[in-house]
């Protein structure tokens, strides 16, 4: 690469300030950049000699060769699992059928779904995918499209990631305009989504940590003074109490800002000094009256700081609206700053704006919404009677619903909320009901059916649901065979009316649920087993009442001539 072409190519990353690590190799250049976001990819590849750029995980290969090829065995960092390769005909085709790269704003995974948020819906070829083996089914919901897959899915993602060139929670061609078609239901869904699901395998681990070791104490296997115990808690508790700082990472991702500017606001919010002032400091005063008062500990410049009781740890709202808006102020630092002192000011700038803002206003409204939804579901399950019963009912067979359409890790924060402020949340407590519901449902289909190929389906779906995966027995028996997905819903409702009727807890949030999930009702405080009793009572009814709906109304699907002929 000729050095004039190295100089424009250095200035539109950033500058050298930008650059960490450089190398000139045979066919093309290599930098290991700090700040990303800045870079502009299109004017380098509009460039003389400049034949393509690739990006992965901070570094930027400017080829000058057309006939560069990729060595992935060299270079084994462009994918976390070799795994992964065997799923390149199906990333392929999943690629092609959402419209290629250029329809894809951003894309994400959960447990089992590849969630693209895709400029126009109409250019995907949903009866291509749903047909295609490896694709349980595609589901539209809250702006996103998404692909489940099942378990599978992690290492489909890298796949399509790699072979599509997009980053790591992959992003490519967003902007305002394509943020600002989307109504505000779908965007806030989609945030909330894009946030929380990259660490949902790593919340629910560390949930069940802490509820297998509360199972060991029960059992007397460990004792809480041990050190053993001590370890082991902090193990599992650790990432709930320092949520926010990975929350301000994964933020900082969805919002295209500097991720260590995310990184620092969330360890802001769970800095000792200001947690300790609402334990161990005087109130200085208190702001408003009744369920909505608020008492300060602290002033900025003679501006009340407020702060929940329990301050801002294991909170999950509060980092993702400060992130959100220091996103704008880093973009609008970043046009106005020359860049030769961008590098450094622009972060100092960023956290001196929004450190107070964060604590002044970002954090006291994040905490007053929230603590208003609490209020509206204690409000539907204190009322007389029928209040328990009813939001019981809601939830455990609404949950089902909610599944179906890739909308329950929303609920998650609320939740993980419940648990940090009082200990225990009582509000989805009867989601498990529907999970339970479904093993019968898998079960009773594997002894009633003749068709071999649902079988095979029924068994593997069953015992992905036993561990908390349930989309493989939803796609797989529930959804074909409709009348199946309304007894599911109907048999968690009742479970779940029962556990909202005796106002059972959950004292652990883990995000999954299945056998694993029992140990969250068990009360590390006390070793109390009451709660899960209750729970495990409510399972039962769930369990049996859609195993008897599944025996009556389950009959094998008739076969075409078709079908006959090819059996």
């Amino acid at each position: 690469m000729e050095q004039q072409t190295k100089d424009i190519v250095i200035q539109l990353v950033g500058g050298k300030a930008n650059i960490s690590f450089q190398k000139q190799h045979n066919d093309y250049l290599e930098l290991h950049l700090k700040d990303q976001s800045i870079v502009k990819v299109e004017k380098i590849t509009e460039l003389s000699g400049v034949y393509d750029c690739q990006f992965d995980t901070g570094v930027l290969k400017v080829i000058e060769n057309p006939k560069y090829k990729r060595d992935v065995r060299k270079e084994h960092t462009m994918t976390k699992s070799k795994e992964s390769h065997k799923y390149d005909k199906l990333a392929s085709f999943i690629l092609e059928s959402v419209g290629g790269k250029e329809n894809i704003i951003s894309l994400t995974h959960c447990v089992t779904r590849l969630r693209f948020v895709l400029k126009d819906e109409d250019k995907a070829n949903k009866a291509a995918l749903e047909g295609e083996e490896g694709i349980l089914t595609v589901v539209k919901s809250g702006g996103q499209y998404q692909v489940v897959i099942g378990n599978t899915v992690s290492f489909v993602y890298e796949a399509v990631c790699r072979i599509a060139g997009l980053q790591g929670n992959a992003s490519a061609n967003e902007n305002d305009d394509d943020v600002k078609s989307k109504n505000v239901v779908a965007k806030l869904l989609d945030i909330i989504s894009s946030v929380m699901t990259p660490m949902l395998m790593v919340l629910s681990a560390a949930g069940m940590i802490k509820g297998l070791l509360t199972l060991t104490v029960v059992m007397g296997l460990v004792s809480k003074d041990s050190g053993t115990y001590t370890l082991m808690y902090t193990a599992g508790d650790a990432f709930f109490y320092f949520l926010p700082i990975i929350l301000g990472y994964t933020a900082s991702k969805k919002f295209k800002s500097n991720e260590f500017i995310g990184l620092a606001l969330g360890s802001v919010l769970v800095y000792p000094t200001m947690v300790n002032l609402t334990t161990s400091g005087e109130a200085l005063g208190t702001l408003l009256s009744g369920s909505l008062s608020m008492d300060y500990y602290t002033t900025f410049m003679g501006i009340p700081v407020i702060m929940p009781a329990s301050g801002y740890t294991s909170s999950v709202v509060p980092i993702i609206l400060a992130v959100f808006f220091a996103a704008k102020v880093e973009k609008n630092f970043k046009k106005i700053i020359p860049e030769i002192v961008r590098p450094f000011l622009v972060p100092v700038l960023t956290l001196a704006i929004m450190v107070p803002l964060t604590y002044i206003i970002i954090g006291p409204i994040a905490a007053e919404l929230t603590n208003i939804l609490n209020i509206f579901f204690s409000a539907i399950y204190d009322l007389p009677l029928v209040g328990g019963l009813l939001a019981g009912a809601l939830v455990g067979g609404g949950f089902g619903i909610l599944v179906l359409f890739g909308l329950h890790w929303a609920l998650i924060p609320m939740a993980i909320t419940n648990i940090a402020a009082n200990g225990f949340d009582y509000i989805l407590t009867a989601s498990i009901c529907g999970q339970f519901a479904a093993m019968a449902c898998g079960i009773v289909v594997f002894f009633r059916t003749n068709d071999i190929k649902l079988k095979n389906i029924s068994i593997p779906a069953t015992i992905s649901q036993i561990m908390g995966v349930g989309e493989p027995l939803m796609y797989g028996i529930m959804v074909p065979y409709k009348i199946l997905f309304i007894g599911n819903c109907i048999a968690g409702a009742a479970g779940g009316a029962f556990i909202g009727l005796i106002g059972a807890k959950t004292y652990i949030m883990g995000g999954l649920g299945g056998v694993f999930g029992l140990t969250y009702y068990i009360n590390p405080i006390t070793n109390s087993l009451s709660d899960l009793t209750l729970v495990l009572i409510g399972i039962a009814i769930a369990f049996i009442v859609s195993a008897v709906f599944t025996f009556i109304t389950f009959k094998d699907k008739q076969k075409t001539n078709e079908e006959k002929i090819a059996a």
